[in-house]
């Protein structure tokens, strides 16, 4: 029983599919000879060319949505930037130069110190003090005794020109005199050096700083040369610049550089103070270091810099901004848009160009062709947004952001249909963009 069911689904299953695939063939077969009557039909294929050319270029491709600038005949000085970072202009090891316990450290790192006015450590001075009254006892001493034999010299001279004693007994006395003399040379001489390590017990800054390292601490023994604390100039700033051998002899000392501090995203002029004429031969770079003022603080050692350098000299140039220029690995390209004899609609040319100076936000470029020269002229309408799909002589239209700066937007008027800007759509919100 279940033998007999199990072919009567299969037989099912094979009539079905025969009947699928004969179904088809049938309709292809039906397609394939409408196919060929309507191609073998010459009435039929007018009229499809007639649809087909009565259709608008409008209709076929809408105008693509771009954004112009002005190109502009102007002086520009091609430049460079370099990058560097700030680094102190003098910085020292304060040591110690007596030996004793620290007894007052009142200074923290980052604490800023005026020169010999801010105590960074003081060392014990009670044995320099006991050394400075050991040394007078010792000059007071001397001057005793060589006030005694200097009144026993006279009376030994006396006795001489009654020649009661021998000249080699004057003359020993004379000796006796001269050595106080000199032992109380050394005392004096022992006395002033044991004053002056008093003194030097209390460490004071070497110069206007900061404190940025300590090396001691409150209650630490240290001795001669025992390094306290680290200070680094406070004031002014280098920035330190490895400038490529290429732009080298255009650095000089004592000119002015104009220098952008990153972090802070600020702008100061510098002012170039020394070039080392020696620099690592792998780079091919030369240190350069332009001085700077603190800002107040502001600026800081370790910061990173960026300095502006000019390649060449002022001259005139047609220039475009830097987005109307399309770089490709077969060249670069200015699209330029034209209006139409109709003055309604704009259409769009590709210029070859040549870029001959990059600034920061421009490009100074040259067309290579005479019709190039002829489109892209001081005053014509660049692409600036949009460019990278465009074809030759596509239409296209102009969108002025309210946001764009003012000279954009006179650019824009000269190839665009002016047309009012809405103010706000009907909820109210202020409008994005005004087309033409």
């Amino acid at each position: 029983m279940n033998a007999s069911r199990s072919r009567y689904w299969v037989l099912l299953g094979s009539l079905t599919l025969s009947g699928l695939l004969a179904g088809a063939l049938i309709a292809s077969v039906a397609v394939r000879s409408v196919a060929e009557r309507q191609l073998g039909d010459a009435e039929f294929l007018r009229k499809r060319l007639e649809q087909l050319d009565g259709q608008s270029p409008a209709a076929a491709a809408q105008p693509a949505l771009v954004r112009v600038a002005l190109a502009q005949q102007k002086k520009i000085q091609p430049q460079r930037s370099i990058v560097g970072r700030l680094i102190e202009i003098k910085k020292a090891t304060v040591a110690s130069e007596v030996t004793g316990r620290i007894t007052q450290m009142p200074v923290e790192e980052g604490t800023a110190v005026m020169e010999g006015e801010t105590l960074l450590a003081q060392v014990d001075d009670v044995w320099c003090r006991l050394a400075v009254e050991q040394a007078r006892a010792k000059v007071a001493s001397t001057e005793a005794q060589l006030k005694y034999e200097l009144i026993e010299l006279t009376r030994y001279g006396e006795l001489k020109e009654k020649n009661a004693i021998s000249q080699s007994e004057i003359d020993s006395k004379q000796a006796q005199v001269a050595e106080l003399q000199a032992n109380l040379a050394e005392a004096k001489a022992v006395v002033e050096q044991e004053s002056e390590r008093a003194i030097r017990s209390a460490i004071y800054a070497p110069f206007n700083g900061t404190v940025v390292e300590k090396h001691a601490e409150l209650g630490s023994h240290v001795s001669l040369g025992t390094p306290i604390v680290d200070v680094v100039y406070r004031g002014q700033v280098d920035a330190r610049l490895m400038v490529p051998e290429s732009v080298i002899n255009l650095v000089h000392v004592g000119r002015s550089l104009p220098i952008q501090i990153d972090p802070l995203k600020e702008k100061v002029v510098g002012t170039v103070v020394s070039i080392t004429p020696y620099g690592p031969s792998a780079s091919r770079t030369f240190p350069v270091r332009v001085r700077l003022d603190d800002a107040g603080g502001r600026i800081k050692v370790g910061m990173s810099v960026t300095a502006t350098i000019a390649t060449a000299a002022e001259h005139e140039a047609l220039v475009v901004t830097r987005d109307a220029v399309l770089i490709r690995p077969d060249g670069s390209t200015v699209w330029v848009a034209l209006r139409g004899e109709d003055g309604d609609t704009v259409t769009v040319q590709p210029v070859p160009v040549t870029i001959s100076a990059r600034m920061h936000d421009e490009y100074a470029v040259e067309p290579e062709t005479d019709r190039g020269r002829k489109l892209l002229t001081a005053g014509a309408s660049v692409v600036v947004e949009g460019a990278e799909r465009l074809t030759p002589d596509q239409q296209v239209r102009i969108v002025t952001l309210e946001e764009q700066p003012a000279e954009v937007a006179k650019a824009n008027a000269g190839v665009e249909q002016s047309a009012p800007a809405p103010s706000s759509d009907h909820t109210g919100r202020p409008a994005k963009r005004q087309e033409s």
